[in-house]
């Protein structure tokens, strides 16, 4: 697919479920079965033919954060296809005195007739070895956004057992009613939906968490100081690193438009040569003390394809105390 937003919408779609279920988890969105993804195929064809319902719709959202997009991106789904009804979206559950959660998106099933509460969420996380006392971890291991801001493993116990509970709590009952809902004459269903990449360190010691998707996607990571002799030693044909915008699917582009660039100075994180794409990404990664994220590309007929997705991280990365409370 051609258009970026097009991909993006199919990955959300299609990508591998971030988790697996668990003892006690309500039910994790994976890919569409058989009989839907014929609907989903034919449908992601024609958007790719004439993208503009898809354009117009993510043109409403207002916010930059690539979260905020991977709701718009569900959004349109769940609106565009015939199986579901979209309720409601990011309904909010308030008590007297505070708000004390918020319904990501509530539908309707129309083959079961059930109504759905799913919470969803796009995540990158970067594993290295330290000790974690924490309950949905191994003990061993953290998983840690590239900003030093997000868990793993604190993000499933909030979405495990704060998130995906609020229609069992008054504030939450409240607000289906609010909707025209009745959630003591109704049985609302719940689902997980988390989609996303982990990254992983040059230590081989490091694992995913056991309620991890066993074909989740997969990167990994390197400090500025392994980058380098990681780059050199590579076969690959190009380079893009990327802005938060083009993290979702594999980034993809036309051999002649993107050497153009290059050539012509016309985008600065595109490289064919290697010592350019070492230079910038140290540049980037110490002028602005965070990670970097790179994909590496080879030649596929008239394009650059995406074949494998890394982070270039700080020496010191992570800068964070021994305590990491988040």
């Amino acid at each position: 697919m051609k258009n970026r937003q097009v991909r993006d919408l199919a990955w959300a779609i299609n990508s591998p479920s971030l988790i697996q279920r668990q003892f006690g988890w309500p039910s994790i969105v994976d890919s569409p079965s058989i009989q839907q993804d014929h609907w989903v195929s034919q449908w992601l064809l024609s958007l790719e033919s004439d993208p503009s319902a898809l354009k117009s719709h993510l043109a409403q959202e207002k916010s930059h954060f690539i979260g905020a997009y991977f709701e718009s991106l569900w959004a349109f789904y769940l609106h565009s296809n015939p199986r579901y009804e979209l309720i409601a979206k990011n309904l909010q559950a308030n008590s007297k005195t505070r708000t004390e959660g918020e319904f990501d998106f509530i539908v309707l099933d129309n083959d079961s007739g059930h109504y759905i509460h799913q919470e969803i969420a796009i995540k990158f996380y970067l594993g290295f070895s330290q000790q974690n006392l924490y309950r949905f971890s191994d003990k061993k291991n953290i998983w840690l956004g590239p900003q030093c801001k997000d868990r793993l493993d604190v993000k499933m116990d909030k979405m495990i057992n704060s998130q995906i509970k609020l229609s069992s709590k008054d504030s939450g009952k409240q607000a289906l009613r609010s909707i025209n809902i009745d959630p003591d004459a109704n049985s609302i269903k719940s689902q997980l939906l988390v989609k996303g990449y982990l990254f992983y360190p040059t230590t081989p010691s490091v694992i995913a968490p056991v309620f991890c998707n066993q074909s989740h996607l997969r990167g990994r990571w390197f400090t500025l100081s392994e980058f380098s002799a990681y780059i050199e030693q590579s076969d690959f044909d190009a380079w893009a690193l990327l802005t938060k915008p083009e993290w979702v699917s594999p980034y993809q582009a036309g051999i002649s438009t993107f050497n153009s660039a290059v050539l012509n100075n016309n985008h600065e994180n595109r490289f064919t040569e290697k010592p350019n794409v070492i230079w910038t990404t140290k540049e980037k990664v110490t002028t602005e003390g965070r990670p970097w994220m790179i994909a590496c590309l080879t030649k596929r007929d008239n394009d650059y394809i995406e074949v494998e997705r890394l982070f270039a991280v700080p020496d010191d990365w992570p800068a964070i105390d021994n305590k990491i409370t988040l």
